[in-house]
């Protein structure tokens, strides 16, 4: 989403979260000619292979034009990539992901052009 302020502001806010949730229930293995996915039997004692996957990326950003190329950056970043938890809902996992952050960083950059 981008907030243009004035003329020379920005508020930039964007998100992402990809959250999977996989159970296993059979497998499969690719023919040697075209066709069809072929079963294929599952061993005793095979491991369970379920898994989630959780990602999170949040980044929030003012940008303010002082004068012609240059600029002043406030931004706020956050992240995570949460281990796998196949028993959780989906709201779970957002929430996981929101709170148990990899990353959380608050940069402030100044861009100013000497001369003229």
């Amino acid at each position: 989403m981008d907030l243009f302020l004035t003329a020379k502001q920005q508020l930039r806010f964007t998100a992402q979260w990809a959250g999977i949730k996989a159970f296993q229930h059979a497998f499969y293995q690719v023919p040697l000619k075209e066709g069809d996915l072929e079963p294929v039997a599952i061993a005793p004692g095979n491991l369970n292979r379920d898994f989630s996957i959780s990602r999170l990326t949040f980044q929030a950003r003012y940008r303010w034009e002082i004068a012609p190329l240059s600029d002043l950056f406030v931004v706020y970043t956050r992240g995570s990539n949460l281990p796998s938890t196949p028993d959780e809902d989906f709201g779970s996992l957002l929430r996981d992901a929101w709170t148990n952050e990899i990353v959380d960083v608050f940069v402030v950059k100044l861009r100013y052009r000497l001369g003229n």
